[in-house]
């Protein structure tokens, strides 16, 4: 590439064009500059491995990009449920997508990996007569074959989705759990509520959170 000696301005001809496209190509894929002279000048095969090992960079971007869309999608999914269960809609009815859960403890690693990877894999436990004793949980995907301790859902013969329910972020105690069960037939039936963290949000300006809760 060369340059006018009046003005300093480029001449481009074909080949620069060429170069340009492969250096912006390869700037696009994130290649630290100090590499390009080995991406643009080096033989075929050179140029052969170069391209086949940016493939497996990309193809392992395409994996991550379609797991965080997956999650996404999700989300999206959760929060318009939530928007159905609050407008009173009463035709819902969700799986619970745990195989058990178990007390949380923060100082166990996989507790702490689990809830980092995914937040709706905490959940709330409601007890007692009128279901104030609260507990925090973590739900899991039972490994097939695998042995899990008897629980509370291997003794429960019945898990009736209740719908959306609304807990202060900092005191668990202020929900509307009692409010939402004086609607559901047959609640005096069941023992435990189960409630999985889906989002965040605010109401009248207070932190709240949004769970999907289920009677056990």
């Amino acid at each position: 590439m060369s340059r006018d000696e009046e003005n300093n301005y480029r001449y481009f001809d074909a080949h620069s064009i060429l170069q340009l496209v492969d250096i912006t190509f390869f700037r696009n894929l994130e290649i630290p500059i100090t590499d390009l002279t080995l991406h643009l000048n080096g033989d075929l095969d050179q140029r052969n491995q170069i391209l086949n090992n940016t493939l497996i960079t990309v193809d392992n971007w395409i994996k991550q990009l379609n797991a965080v869309s997956k999650v996404l999608n999700t989300r999206i999914k959760d929060i318009a449920h939530i928007n159905h269960c609050l407008n009173g809609e009463k035709n819902l009815n969700l799986e619970f997508p745990f195989s058990k859960f178990e007390p949380l403890d923060l100082y166990k690693k996989e507790h702490i990996s689990s809830l980092l990877n995914n937040p709706t894999n905490f959940l709330l436990l409601f007890t007692g007569d009128h279901f104030d004793t609260i507990t925090e949980e973590i739900g899991i995907i039972d490994i097939p074959n695998n042995t899990i301790p008897k629980d509370l859902l291997a003794e429960s013969s019945e898990i009736y989705f209740g719908g959306a329910l609304t807990v202060d972020r900092y005191d668990y105690s202020e929900n509307n759990l009692n409010q939402l069960l004086d609607d559901i037939q047959d609640s005096a039936d069941y023992s435990s509520v189960v409630a999985q963290y889906i989002v965040g949000g605010l109401e009248n300006n207070r932190p709240i959170d949004y769970y999907f809760f289920w009677l056990l």
